[in-house]
């Protein structure tokens, strides 16, 4: 075993004539003389290094220096290590001189020796929607670094009849992204938001002519409503507009409607003949004034006899 001047080992005292360490030979009649006995035995020391990747401070534990040939355990304190509320590290397994997925691991020293307990950074993306009424599109949660994620919600979300919400745009970290459909590379902790405005239907109900502004609209907006008047398909008789009912009170044939809400307008109508009336009476009082003239000319003497059997009343 060798023995020389104290350096980086452990040692032990050396008594190779079996007297104590220090304790001259002299008192023991050594016929080989007096001396004293100083040595020692030398036991190489190796060292452990125990790192995290990337390093994450005072997470892993065990290493040291150890005597040469002895079981050398290490540790880590947890397998997930948050850095902050949107920002983590999650413990993936252990590399180096001892290749394992456990929290601690242990390894012969028999020479110098590295391990290395490896994490991997997730960072988190929060999703909500605006207004808090509409329900937050999926994927929210933890993602690792650099990971793309694709995010998909609908144009329109229907709600009670009449009523829907349709998508303006998305706000990822305050800036926008008008497409229904994006994606977000997870470089860092990011926070995205689906925008939904308040839409209503308006229906335009009309049984004449052509009406126009039936549709969605904005909360709050004012819709222009129109309806023309139809083509007669009857001499003499036309369709006259009375005014709007419903939602909308109105008597001219284009009016607005505020919409704060589903909303319904029906035009009125009344039928008018006074054309066809007076056409009727006309011709027929032509066609007795003919039948008069013909008489008298024709057939004097039936003439006669009607004025004698019906005299003019004084």
């Amino acid at each position: 075993m060798p023995f020389g001047p104290v350096g980086p080992y452990n040692t032990t005292p050396y008594t190779p004539h079996g007297y104590p360490y220090g304790q001259s030979n002299c008192v023991l009649g050594n016929i080989f003389g007096c001396g004293y006995n100083y040595g020692y035995y030398y036991n190489p020391q190796v060292t452990l290094a125990v790192n995290t990747n990337p390093s994450l401070p005072n997470v892993a534990t065990g290493g040291g220096s150890f005597t040469q040939g002895a079981s050398a355990t290490f540790s880590i304190s947890q397998s997930i290590v948050r850095t902050s509320p949107d920002t983590r590290y999650v413990f993936t397994g252990w590399t180096g001189d001892y290749v394992g997925a456990g929290l601690s691991g242990s390894v012969v020293m028999d020479r110098a020796k590295t391990v290395t307990a490896n994490f991997q950074a997730q960072y988190h993306l929060t999703i909500s929607s605006t207004p808090a009424t509409v329900p937050a599109p999926n994927g929210n949660g933890w993602y690792n670094s650099s990971s793309v994620v694709n995010l998909q919600v609908p144009t329109t979300i229907s709600g009670t009849t009449g009523s829907r919400l349709a998508f303006t745009s998305w706000t990822v970290d305050g800036s926008a992204e008008n497409t229904p459909t994006i994606q977000v590379t997870m470089s860092g902790p990011h926070s995205v938001v689906a925008q939904f405005k308040q839409q209503y239907y308006l229906r335009v109900a009309s049984d004449r002519g052509k009406t126009l502004g039936e549709g969605w609209y904005d909360a709050g907006s004012i819709a222009q409503v129109s309806v023309s008047t139809p083509e007669s398909t009857t001499f003499g008789v036309t369709d006259v507009f009375t005014g709007w009912t419903g939602d909308a009170q109105s008597s001219g044939q284009s009016t607005t409607v505020i919409m704060d809400g589903p909303k319904t307008v029906t035009a009125t109508w009344r039928t008018d003949a006074t054309l066809l009336y007076l056409t009727i009476g006309a011709t027929l009082l032509l066609a007795l004034l003919g039948l008069v003239m013909i008489v008298k000319r024709h057939y004097p003497h039936y003439l006669a006899t009607l004025t004698q059997r019906f005299p003019a009343r004084q």
